[in-house]
């Protein structure tokens, strides 16, 4: 090292000193004089801390210029009042429950069920309590309400409903039912136009089918006091040949095997009205756990479009729970009430936490329940049970969760 860049050295290190020691003096006459309370210089760190992570409001070349002409005043501007607590004033907390496939038609064992022990006898109490507690109940009404119409030529399984059957989903809390399946048009046009009617009468929202593409297509917007939640619902199974998809000018359903643009529209017109989109989708395979490609691609498409929840159905049992970019996708809540099959089946319940910011915090909460021989829904008490069917979740193909044992889903990793 030379002699000269040590003297350099020397002088810079004096420089410093003496500048250390003039801010020292500063700062002890900016205590001294300070006026400040103990609760006042905490707000005032936090917000600081708060605005370091913000975008600067003064351009860095207007920050570059001499700052020593400005006086302490100017440079000593109020920072913006950072909301960092819930506004007490507009917080809420909603839940959002949701079950799969529901079957009372004529003829059928839960109907049958039902008309011998009625549906406190059918739906045990555990879990109607989650659905009447909801603030908002939706399932999958895969069958008609009607007394009219012709079952559909070459189609193996139809089912059609005394219209007085919707009273079961009214004693449940049902505020939303799903249409788009491959089981609303088993009677035809008479019988589709039937249950619109029917679930209207009963001051039920409708989903996924509709007198016209314009209907069946068409968001549901759930308005609570503080949020506005959104619906949609659309189906996409084999059964298009059968299952009338609805034209501009014709009742259908909202069919969307093969075209996805107006689906995508949708939600991403529900996001810019809507504090939180739900999606509810009749895909997959029936009797398999095995995902089909398009599940996972629709199911992230539509994440990408704006979906905070995508609810599936149709395969007729549990399929897994998978989260992509932080929104979980429930690829089929399985049959609810629906035959007398015996198998898993569940209730998720959603809790949204927020306030006039928008939801701030998601939990999904799985219900467990098994379908019964006796065509009746009950609910698994013990802890050995629950724990039992959350594992068995967790471990269909396409899951990334974990479930504790009070059945709240989390990604796996997260």
């Amino acid at each position: 090292m030379s002699r000269q860049t040590r003297t350099r050295q020397d002088l810079s290190l004096l420089l410093g000193l003496a500048l250390a020691l003039s801010l020292t003096a500063c700062g002890q006459t900016a205590v001294e004089e300070s006026s400040f309370s103990a609760e006042e210089s905490v707000e005032a760190v936090t917000s600081a801390e708060v605005s370091a992570e913000t975008e600067p409001e003064t351009d860095p070349a207007d920050a570059a210029g001499d700052s020593s002409t400005q006086t302490a005043e100017e440079s000593s501007t109020e920072p913006e009042p950072v909301n960092l607590d819930p506004d007490p004033d507009t917080a809420y907390e909603y839940t959002l429950c949701f079950a799969g496939d529901v079957n009372l038609a004529e003829g059928q064992y839960t109907a049958a069920a039902l008309d011998s022990y009625g549906v406190s006898g059918c739906v045990s109490e555990t879990l109607r309590s989650y659905m009447t507690g909801a603030d908002i109940m939706c399932l999958n009404n895969e069958f008609t309400y009607s007394s009219r119409g012709t079952p559909l030529e070459g189609k193996t399984y139809t089912y059609r409903a005394s219209p007085s059957r919707v009273s079961a989903l009214e004693e449940l809390g049902v505020d939303v039912a799903v249409l788009a399946n491959n089981h609303i048009y088993d009677y035809g046009e008479e019988a589709l136009l039937d249950t619109l009617d029917t679930l209207d009468g009963a001051g039920i929202a409708r989903i996924g089918a509709g007198k016209n593409l314009e209907e069946a297509s068409a968001v549901y917007y759930a308005q609570l006091e503080n949020c506005t939640v959104a619906y949609i619902a659309a189906s996409r199974v084999e059964w298009s040949a059968q299952t009338k998809p609805a034209t501009n000018d014709s009742p259908g359903t909202f069919y969307t095997a093969y075209d996805t643009d107006l689906l995508y529209q949708r939600v991403q017109e529900a996001q810019e009205q809507a504090d939180f989109v739900v999606v509810y989708m009749h895909w997959g395979i029936e009797g398999t756990a095995d995902l089909e490609e398009y599940q996972t691609e629709v199911g992230d498409a539509l994440v990408d479009a704006g979906a905070d929840l995508v609810i599936g159905d149709h395969p007729h049992q549990l399929q897994g729970v998978r989260y992509y970019n932080g929104v979980p996708i429930f690829y089929s809540l399985g049959n609810y009430w629906f035959s007398r099959k015996e198998e898993y089946t569940m209730l998720v319940n959603v809790t949204l936490a927020g306030d006039k910011n928008g939801v701030q915090e998601v939990s999904c909460q799985i219900v467990p329940a098994r379908q019964q021989a006796s065509a009746t829904v009950t609910w698994l008490e013990s802890a050995d049970s629950q724990r039992a069917m959350y594992d068995y979740l967790a471990g269909l193909p396409g899951s990334n969760i974990t479930i504790d044992d009070g059945g709240i889903v989390a990604e796996k990793g997260a």
